[in-house]
């Protein structure tokens, strides 16, 4: 019989969801006092949450889109692909020879119904609603349409915009990946293989949980390789350091997880200049195209003189600075969507460094730097392992703690179980 996780209380939704919420981490699965068995895994357990977004260097990245396959229903890595059709494969023979039963449950065939999307489309989606709100309330209200009469005014302005902002801003794709806007689906190893809110606690008990079913499909998914996502537990996860995927992953050359993270996955900095570049491009011309040609009135010796700013359309591979200052520009966005780890005096001692990388190596070897210099800030947030483990030690670190001794967890926290 079905446990029942429905308590609802109308007139106190937000309470009631935090009561369901605590159920549901304490009672959905008894074993190993709610944490479940061993193929239960919570990616929302502290650096769990990078899994699959940042390499055994601490280096957020994205799939390859060359290793990217299309199974009948879906999109995920070559290996995992291999892995999910042997594990498909098995579910259906046993359905066919009666062994398990599906009526009543979410499992169908294990069918792909979600899986990985291209990350840069929706980093783009992210900054392109923050370049839609420059363009289309800062600038009218706060900047003034007459302030803009060029490109270059309209580039500055945006930093000047964006580094004014008192928020926590996600500006570079390597920081958004990090962030809670990227999703597990996007790193190519998992699929979802119901349509079950996060929040439907009862219906996640009723037709996957508590169904007879569910036994056989933690034990195939074991088997396979494949973990069970304790929230969301339609939703499948590999386990990219799982014995039962070796074979799969040495067919494709994939003996570790180093050649894992740089055969398959593409390091996120390299990126992100140029992606942030090309959005700005493209809500500029988006701008310039709605105010092509704007009228200013002044007065001069008395009388009023009307003149216009026109504006054209630029190419989107355009660039107003150079590329030491892009190199600088970079330093500090990074260091300000990390909350400004990093004094003044350390920021210039990164450029200087930056600097010579980029006249003995080239601009890319300068912002990997970079990149080294904040890799790691990622492991400096109020959820780490050093926090929790700082909690049960009945001591606490501050942010400026954190920020001034650069304590935190080193190692790839995103790359195993």
């Amino acid at each position: 019989m079905s446990r029942n996780f429905d308590s609802t209380n109308k007139t106190r939704p937000n309470v009631n969801r935090l009561r369901q919420r605590g159920r549901w981490e304490t009672l959905a699965y008894p074993e190993n006092g709610g944490l479940g068995p061993n193929m239960i895994k919570d990616a929302n357990f502290l650096e769990r949450v990078h899994y699959g977004v940042i390499d055994d260097q601490n280096n957020s990245v994205i799939p390859n889109e060359n290793f990217m396959v299309q199974t009948q229903h879906g999109r995920v890595f070559d290996f995992v692909a291999d892995a999910y059709s042997v594990m498909q494969l098995n579910f259906t023979t046993a359905i066919q020879k009666g062994l398990v039963n599906v009526d009543g449950s979410a499992f169908s065939n294990l069918r792909m119904i979600d899986s990985y999307k291209n990350p840069r489309l929706k980093y783009g989606e992210y900054l392109g609603n923050i370049l839609r709100f420059y363009n289309n309330t800062h600038i009218p209200n706060t900047v003034g349409i007459t302030s803009i009469a060029s490109y270059e005014d309209y580039v500055n302005n945006f930093f000047d915009f964006l580094f004014k902002d008192t928020s926590d801003f996600v500006i570079t794709m390597t920081r958004w990946m990090t962030s809670t806007d990227s999703r597990i689906l996007d790193t190519g190893l998992a699929f979802s293989y119901a349509d079950v809110p996060y929040d439907a606690d009862q219906q996640k008990i009723n037709q996957i949980i508590d169904h007879p079913t569910f036994g056989y499909i933690k034990n195939l998914s074991m088997n396979m390789g494949f973990s069970i996502l304790h929230n969301n537990p339609n939703i499948f996860l590999l386990d990219v350091s799982s014995p039962a995927t070796r074979s799969i992953r040495s067919s494709y050359g994939l003996y570790n997880l180093n050649t894992l993270f740089n055969s398959r996955y593409i390091k996120t900095y390299t990126l992100d200049i140029e992606i942030l570049f090309n959005t700005i491009n493209i809500y500029y011309n988006k701008y310039a195209q709605k105010n092509s040609q704007t009228k200013v009135v002044s007065v001069q010796c008395g009388k009023t003189v009307s003149e216009y700013i026109r504006l054209s359309t630029v190419p989107y591979n355009k660039r107003i600075y150079s590329d030491l200052y892009e190199l600088e520009l970079y330093i500090r966005i990074r260091n300000f969507e990390e909350g400004s780890p990093f004094s003044e005096a350390k920021l210039r001692d990164v450029y200087k460094k930056s600097k010579y990388f980029m006249k003995k190596v080239d601009k890319l070897e300068a912002i990997g730097y970079t990149n080294r210099v904040f890799r790691d800030q990622v492991w400096n947030k109020d959820y780490g392992y050093d926090d929790t483990k700082a909690k049960f030690e009945g001591k606490t670190k501050t942010q400026s703690q954190r920020k001034q001794f650069g304590t935190g967890t080193q190692g790839g926290g995103g790359s195993s179980y």
